[in-house]
């Protein structure tokens, strides 16, 4: 049995991370539509998926160094829905970053792979900050040193 998962955690190039996935049944209604919120558990996983991709261990975060990822703010605008079955590719780029903030820019495309075309169904700016055990802000240099977090001049 070949057990690959070198892949899972999506691409990097240039700027942007891309993460596929494909609608389940469980993700949508009656109708076969996503839920509204599922967009968010879509992107959440594009975000760790590239932590992950960088190497940068959220266990090892706060073992080490108490420092915890939440997300802070989310400002999330719906254009159309994915349904069932359909291939989606979310999108996640740097939009800035602070001492103990990262600020993302996150798209979901339709793919349509018989056209190779992205339709652009959701957008969203999500903040996340760090926080220590106390939830007390905590500046996250040990992310902030990695190039995909560094702000473009």
């Amino acid at each position: 049995m070949n057990n690959n998962f070198e892949n899972l955690d999506g691409s990097i190039t240039g700027d942007k991370h891309f993460y596929r996935l494909r609608v389940f049944y469980e993700d949508t209604d009656s109708g076969q539509i996503v839920y509204h919120t599922n967009y968010l558990k879509y992107f959440e996983r594009a975000r760790s998926s590239l932590l992950n991709l960088l190497k940068i261990d959220q266990l090892n975060l706060k073992k080490e160094f108490d420092i915890i990822l939440v997300v802070k703010k989310v400002d999330v605008n719906w254009y159309k829905s994915a349904k069932l079955n359909d291939k989606l590719v979310i999108e996640t780029c740097l939009k800035y970053a602070k001492n103990s903030s990262i600020t993302l820019n996150q798209i979901a495309f339709k793919y349509d792979s018989n056209n190779h075309e992205h339709e652009l169904l959701v957008s969203g700016v999500i903040q996340i900050v760090a926080i220590n055990s106390q939830n007390k802000v905590r500046r996250m240099n040990s992310i902030l040193n990695h190039k995909f977090f560094q702000n473009k001049s």
